[in-house]
């Protein structure tokens, strides 16, 4: 007993093994899943069983078709068979053609040439036979109306005539029809054995009616091939003969079967004497009808049978079709009525627990089915009786934790609210600082470019998140000179704009030494190795731009080649070793090379932020793009073209969110324009009356303020070199020890209405004079700063910020104006002849 109840326990967990999968599976599908995966599984069986029949039916149809095709050709090559076997028995009459066989002819050579076979034919050499043809009937009609010789013509109908046949057997072969499991010998009949029938009828007659005696080899020939044809030609009869031979062609054979053993008769006769040659020509020509008449009636008997083939495969397929959805109904039936019974009980044993659950503890299920989802019911049952008695009892226990709970509760939320409520405002001024973060970037950028009779330039930086990591700069050397350049700092964020405040001012700094651009690179990356905690690198491209000849000296570390656009057109990128980026080694040398822009050349700085540039479909820009919009682009001026190179950019982009940074720089080498010089003499001095205007004097809204009891704090001499901004600011703290907050605001506006004047004013000429005077009333602060440079009023020339747009929106520039604007109270500028001269007022107050 012990033994027999082991062996039923280690059976029936071997078939828990062998079922776990599938109860897996089911573990993890919803109720209706199940039935949907069963039912889709029976009827994948059912439509895997049925498949292969489709399919074969299919093919057979096909196969079909091809052959009615093929059916039809031959119908086509049997007339112009029939044209040239009589145009050979008219060889003492026209010389030329007849104009229907050249017609008829030609359009055969033409489906031959290009037959529009489907895919599933089998390889063919019609196109080659089709040339041999043509080449047979060229030859002929060359004959014809050149040579009188009718045994040669004769011979060149005979090689046209042969070269159809092939034609013919190779069109049978090209449509299956020799492949046919039950037509095969009815098809070799109508394609090879009739049609050489025809032509042995007719070559014997037209062979003796030449007279002559090598002639009569032609004769003998074709009695031989004529006694071959008649069992093949039998064994094809027999396959088309339908119940009661409707067309009769059995007899049709029978009689021509006849007529060519009295003709064969006939050219016994014809042998022996030719004067009998009288009686063969009509028995031949009356043969020769028969036999296109048989293999008409044969072809459509063909077509015909073919035909009933057809319509039965396609009665097969729908028969296969229909009882295949009839299986599918009848089982989507059945498992639809399963279904519903079992989702029924499912319904009322769910709605009975909502019921239960929802507070009702009386409510109680039953079920009027016989499966086991009743025991569920009746265990719902038992249950439910027993929780409403143990639910009194917590009832009551409940009752005083409740109240203890919900007065937690509330002490919790409030808590939580108050904390939500810091860090909604701490997200807000995070935000608030990265957006200021990021117009100070903008702001550190130089923003106003040169724009001269020689060159243009213009530059853009439009950073992927709140701050960037791409740079660009350009600045005034000696002699004329420009130095510009592009970098791109690895990474985003946060450290990457540091570290690219970093790198820009000491390339910027090394550049004002006047050094040739592979030792300002070798150098910064010397520095920057040194001062890299974070294991940064940035890749830059520096250049030197002489305008006076375009001559273009540079240095790359580790970037992406410069292109140059000629005024043609034409794009190319400049030579670039692509040495190791900055900050990555110290010690490094880097390589220069040189470049020369002629009138009308555009030269191209960017960061991979371009090319690299993305739309929704994860496209990049790519080097081809940015290449093929500088061919295109016409714009004159850098500010034009670089506009729209951000324009082809973003349209291509779209609204997919920026992967990188987007910077470029773009100088422009305008078209020479050849004007005459016109030199005039003037003696006369300046007019001392004219306006402020005339003299170069900037506008002045109103006079400035008068102070009373002034006090000089400060008098300050700095040469236009950034570095001596520094010393500067030192001396403010010291002159404003009592009012710190005064000396942040002073040296922030001093830092960046100096810089201003050395970009812009001075573009970037060193060694230029700026006095700095800090003096103090009762009430007032008053700041002068006096330059040497050109008439420059950076509250006029520099553009008015948008402060409501959005980040993306606000156009670059004047952000620091306006701030020096807003931080003081009183801003003025002059230009007394000179130099500008530059007012600001700060009231005392507190």
């Amino acid at each position: 007993m012990t033994a027999t109840v082991t062996d039923l326990g280690r059976a029936q967990a071997r078939w828990l093994r062998l079922l776990a999968p599938a109860s897996w599976l089911s573990g993890r599908l919803s109720f209706s899943r199940k039935f949907l995966l069963v039912g889709a599984v029976m009827l994948l069986a059912l439509a895997l069983l049925s498949w292969p029949l489709l399919r074969k039916a299919g093919q057979d149809a096909q196969s079909a078709e091809l052959e009615r095709r093929g059916l039809s050709a031959l119908a086509q090559q049997a007339v112009v068979l029939d044209t040239l076997v009589r145009q050979r028995g008219e060889l003492k009459g026209e010389r030329s053609g007849r104009p229907a066989a050249q017609a008829e002819l030609q359009a055969l050579l033409a489906w031959a040439t290009a037959p529009q076979l489907p895919p599933n034919a089998p390889p063919n050499s019609l196109p080659a036979l089709a040339l041999r043809l043509q080449q047979q009937w060229q030859q002929l009609q060359e004959l014809a109306a050149q040579d009188d010789d009718a045994q040669r013509r004769f011979a060149a109908h005979t090689g046209t005539i042969n070269a159809l046949l092939a034609l013919m057997r190779e069109s049978a072969r090209a449509h299956r029809l020799n492949v046919d499991p039950t037509l095969d010998a009815a098809f070799e009949m109508l394609s090879h054995r009739l049609p050489l029938l025809m032509e042995t009828l007719s070559k014997q007659q037209d062979a003796l009616a030449l007279s002559s005696g090598s002639m009569a080899s032609y004769a003998l020939a074709a009695q031989v091939v004529l006694s071959e044809a008649t069992p093949a030609l039998r064994a094809g009869m027999q396959q088309l003969l339908a119940p009661g031979d409707r067309a009769g062609l059995q007899a049709q054979l029978d009689e021509l079967l006849a007529r060519i053993e009295r003709q064969q008769d006939a050219v016994d006769k014809v042998l022996d004497a030719p004067q009998a040659l009288a009686e063969l020509r009509p028995l031949a020509s009356a043969n020769l009808a028969q036999a296109q008449a048989l293999l008409v009636a044969s072809t459509a008997q063909a077509d015909a049978l073919l035909q009933e083939r057809l319509t039965q495969l396609r009665r097969s397929q729908w028969q296969v079709g229909a009882l295949l959805v009839g299986a599918m109904a009848a089982i989507a039936y059945l498992f639809a009525g399963i279904y519903v019974s079992t989702l029924r009980s499912l319904r009322r044993l769910s709605q009975g627990t909502q019921d239960f659950c929802a507070g009702r503890l009386d409510t109680r299920i039953r079920i009027d089915t016989q499966d086991e989802l009743v025991l569920v019911a009746g265990n719902f049952n038992t249950v439910a009786s027993e929780v409403g008695r143990l639910l009194d009892v917590i009832r009551e226990q409940n009752e005083s934790r409740q109240r203890e709970l919900e007065r937690l509760v509330q002490q919790r939320t409030l808590e939580l609210a108050d904390k939500n409520d810091q860090l909604h405002l701490a997200a807000l001024r995070v935000q608030e600082e990265l957006e200021s973060a990021r117009d100070m970037q903008q702001a550190i950028l130089p923003q106003h470019f040169p724009d001269t009779a020689d060159f243009s330039m213009q530059a853009c930086m439009h950073p992927a998140r709140e701050l960037g990591g791409d740079f660009y700069d350009c600045f005034a050397l000696s002699d004329g000179r420009w130095g510009f350049l592009v970098a791109d700092v690895a990474g985003k964020g946060v450290g990457a704009a540091f570290f690219m405040a970093v790198s820009r001012t000491v390339l910027q700094d090394l550049a004002q030494d006047e050094l040739s651009p592979e030792e300002v690179l070798a150098r910064a990356n010397d520095v920057l190795s040194g001062r890299n905690p974070m294991e940064l690198f940035v890749t830059a491209c520096y250049c030197i731009y002489d305008p006076r000849d375009g001559s273009l000296a540079y240095a790359s570390a580790g970037h992406p080649a410069p292109l140059l656009r000629s005024a043609q057109g034409e794009v190319q990128a400049l030579d670039c070793p692509r040495d190791i980026a900055l900050g990555v080694l110290p010690g490094m040398s880097y390589s220069r090379r040189y470049a020369q822009l002629a009138s009308g050349d555009t030269l191209l700085l960017y960061t991979d932020g371009i090319t690299e540039a993305f739309d929704a479909a994860e496209r990049a820009y790519g080097d081809e793009r940015l290449i093929a919009w500088l061919q295109e682009s016409q714009e004159p001026q850098a500010a034009d073209k670089l506009a729209s190179l951000v324009r082809d950019v973003a349209d291509f982009v779209g609204g997919a969110e920026p992967s990188d940074d987007l910077t470029a720089l773009l100088l422009c080498r305008k078209p020479r324009v050849d004007a005459p010089i016109v030199v005039t003499a003037n003696t006369e001095s300046p007019d001392p009356s004219a306006s402020p205007q005339a003299r170069g004097a900037l506008t002045v809204s109103h006079t400035p303020l008068e102070l009373k009891n002034k006090t000089l704090l400060l008098e300050h001499r700095l040469h236009s070199r950034v570095e001596e901004i520094t010393p500067l600011a030192e001396a403010v703290d010291q002159a404003l020890a009592d009012r710190s907050d005064l000396a942040f605001a002073v040296n922030l506006c001093l830092e960046e209405l100096i810089t201003n004047t050395i970009q812009h004013g001075l573009h970037g000429a060193p060694d230029r004079p700026i006095h700095v005077r800090l003096s103090r009333s009762d009430e007032w602060l008053e700041i002068i700063l006096k330059d040497d440079a050109p008439p420059f009023d950076p509250f006029v020339e520099a553009p008015e910020p948008s402060l409501d747009a959005s980040v993306e929106e606000r156009a670059v520039g004047g952000l620091g104006v306006h701030m020096v604007k807003t931080m003081m109270d009183e801003v003025r500028a002059f230009y007394d002849g000179s130099g500008n001269l530059i007012v600001l007022l700060k009231t005392l107050k507190r």
